[in-house]
């Protein structure tokens, strides 16, 4: 298969021979004239001189850095050999001015470097009209060129060496730092690591549960027996602590004997006695001085609040303790103070709990800030042992630095001889050459400015590009009547290409939400062949059983009704609304079933008054009830926007490309344009595809005959 661009060019070729032939005898001409000028007059004869320049051999390299200086000295160029130290050294050194030195450098020095496979010789040229001047002068730059070579080479080692001397005292400074924030690190939290690592915080966490376990057991124990003591006595641990320390005291016991001993008294004679008697009256006193220094005493006993301004009643009551209450009350009493403490040493542990336990949770940050400063640490380390390295190896390559170039062939000048031109063979040679690649030249220029699309690739590349469907490929169809005449259409159903159109007819069908009924047919530009595909896809349409009408609306043209042996009505010409009224214009295709034509009755000089006549849009609206299928043929949009007017009264557009006829910039304005407008594009066809369909056998009564319409170039032409 021909590649796209060969088909562009060999279009091209074709179409524009006559330049390409015309370029080609033009320079191919000129060149004859200049082979037949005479020579040019001898000049003046200058002196050449020549040296040379060769790389030194390594020496022994014991160091990585000298032999990357090694590496680099042997990499030379232009602008090394020619630095602004050589070319002042030279300049001084000969007592040339800038503008000399300027020419020499444009017109009379010449550097030759050696090829790859070739040896390290670097090749050097100076033209005066003096020989001993073209020696000298070549003689300086050659000197100043090794010299340049040695210091280019120890500069840039020196400069290596305070570039590293320099980094070492930044990156010593860096691991300084680095180790300080790790050892500090280290000194403020290694216990707290250590004591995770080891296991010993996770000991001390499950000691302190196990110590509170205990604690609670025993809590629990001393709290039963708190509870049995309480019930016995009827008494807090507080009230008993009070009846206690009352009942255990001898003041408060004999004070109470006293007021006892008075109000025994007091009972025996208040019968006898009036209250008012200085005896009851005296007894009372004791009795009232007696219970004073009661309360006292007890308050003196009681100190916890518990007992607050009590009454002689109080007191006397919760000092009457016997022997056995007592001992239970201070058992009870003990008790508590057990369970306090007790208390207060679960919560110091359930505290110290809870520190072990945040030491614990911690121990991941804190080992990520180790690992982290530890890796700091190696990396400033590491970095730190490569400068060291490195600048070691600088140091020692100081001894090893050379320069990279010597003195092979000292300046001479080789024997002159008469230098002559080319011949005029080789002249007319080389203007055929440069002739035939620039007639080559202009006409694949002219292919690739060309924007038609000259392959059914391209084509297909376009419109889906664009999203536009792609109906079908449609081949060249060449067949013939009952006359032996050659037509663009088919009229037999075992034709070899009614399944190309069979596949077109049911892509229509198979693409949007429903089938389209009333299809119209155009195309960009004229001879790409929608006259043809719309005929043929009609007949396909009517070999598949389909009720089918074929209306040809160019009707700036000649109708082709005769490729389908109906002859059209003369009198339309005359009366084209009468004849799209009458309804007898449309006729049945008489080789073809199911098929009917209505013809153009044109060529029309008002072409576009018929197009919009009310005539043919009822014809149009009434013939889609009529038919299965309706296939508007219309003119080209190039040539005029019928097809546009009639869009309305269709379903949809489908639009015919040929390759070779089809242009970009066109195809591409025209969708854009559909879809701006809302126009119902159905989809495209590429028509013309060769290759597609063998021809038919020629029959035995064939003539050959032009078919005036449009479409005859682009469909019989080949």
């Amino acid at each position: 298969m021909t590649p796209p661009i060969v088909k562009r060019f060999l279009i091209a070729f074709d179409e524009h021979k006559l330049l390409g032939f015309f370029i080609f005898a033009f320079i191919w001409g000129a060149s004859f004239v200049l082979a037949l000028q005479p020579p040019p007059a001898s000049e003046k004869p200058t002196y050449r001189a020549v040296g040379q320049l060769s790389l030194n051999s390594s020496p022994p390299i014991f160091t990585s850095t000298g032999e990357q200086l090694q590496q680099q000295g042997r990499i030379i160029n232009t602008g090394m050999l020619l630095a602004p130290r050589v070319l002042e050294a030279v300049a001084k050194k000969m007592q040339l001015s800038s503008q000399e030195m300027q020419e020499i450098l444009d017109e009379k020095l010449q550097i030759r470097f050696p090829e790859i496979d070739e040896p390290p010789i670097i090749t050097i040229g100076y033209e005066d009209n003096k020989e001993a001047i073209a020696k000298l002068i070549l003689q300086a730059f050659m000197d100043e060129m090794v010299e340049q070579s040695r210091l280019l080479n120890t500069a840039q080692l020196r400069q290596r060496i305070i570039s590293l001397e320099e980094r070492m005292n930044y990156v010593q400074q860096e691991l300084k730092v680095a180790e300080n924030a790790f050892y500090g690190y280290i000194t403020g939290e290694g216990a707290a690591l250590l004591a995770i690592q080891d296991g010993s915080l996770f000991t001390g966490i499950t000691n302190s549960q196990q110590e509170q376990r205990n604690l609670l057991v025993i809590l629990e124990g001393i709290e039963g027996e708190i509870a049995t003591l309480q019930n016995q006595l009827g008494l807090t641990p507080e009230a008993a602590y009070t009846s206690s320390a009352l009942s255990a005291d001898p003041i408060i016991a004999n004070l109470r004997a006293q007021i006892m001993n008075l109000e025994i008294q007091l009972e025996v004679l208040r019968p006898d006695l009036r209250q008012a008697h200085p005896t009851i009256v005296e007894l009372e006193k004791q009795k009232q001085a007696n219970e004073n220094l009661l309360q006292q005493r007890a308050q003196e006993l009681i100190t916890n609040g518990n007992l607050l301004n009590p009454s002689p009643e109080e007191i006397r009551k919760n000092s009457s303790l016997d022997p056995a209450r007592q001992e239970l009350a201070n058992r009870l009493v003990a008790l508590q103070s057990q369970r306090d403490a007790f208390l207060r040493q679960l919560e110091s542990i359930k505290a110290n709990e809870l520190e072990l336990r945040r030491q614990y949770e911690q121990f991941p940050e804190r080992q990520m800030e180790q690992a982290r400063l530890t890796q700091a640490v190696q990396s400033q380390r590491i970095l730190y042992q490569t400068i060291l390295a490195a600048l070691v190896d600088a140091r020692a390559a100081e001894a090893e630095t050379t320069g990279s170039l010597t003195i092979l062939q000292a300046p001479f000048v080789p024997l002159q001889e008469e230098e002559l031109g080319p011949g005029p063979i080789l002249i007319i040679l080389a203007g055929g050459a440069i002739a035939f690649f620039a007639a080559t030249g202009v006409i694949f220029l002219l292919a690739t400015l060309d924007d038609r699309l000259h392959t059914p690739g391209e084509l297909r590349e376009a419109l889906t590009g664009r999203d536009v469907p792609l109906l079908g490929q449609l081949p060249w169809v060449m067949s013939f009547d009952r006359h032996g005449k050659r037509i663009p259409v088919f009229l037999d159903e075992e034709s070899t290409y009614l399944p190309f159109y069979e596949r077109f007819r049911s892509n229509l069908r198979r693409f949007g939400s429903e089938p389209a009924k009333v299809i119209l047919i155009t195309s960009i530009n004229n001879h790409e062949g929608k006259s043809v595909s719309a005929y043929n896809l009609a007949i396909a349409s009517a070999l598949a059983g389909k009720r089918t009408l074929l209306v040809e609306a160019d009707l700036r043209s000649p109708s082709a009704a005769q490729w389908l042996n109906a002859i059209p009505d003369e009198q339309g010409k005359i009366e084209p609304l009468s004849y799209y009224a009458s309804g007898n214009c449309i006729a049945l295709v008489p080789e073809i079933e199911n098929l009917y034509l209505l013809p153009s009755p044109g060529p029309l000089p008002n072409a576009t008054a018929v197009i919009e006549s009310d005539e043919l849009q009822l014809l149009l609206k009434d013939a889609r009830g009529r038919f299965d299928l309706v296939i508007v043929d219309t003119p080209s949009l190039l040539r005029c926007n019928d097809a546009l007017l009639l869009e309305s009264l269709t379903d949809g557009i489908v639009l015919v490309t040929r390759p070779g006829t089809t242009r970009r910039s066109m195809l591409t304005e025209t969708i854009d344009e559909f879809i701006d407008t809302d126009l119902s594009l159905l989809g495209a066809t590429i028509n013309g595809v060769e290759n597609l369909a063998p021809p038919p056998e020629l029959p035995i009564n064939y003539i050959e005959a032009e078919i005036e319409t449009d479409d005859t170039e682009e469909v019989i032409g080949h």
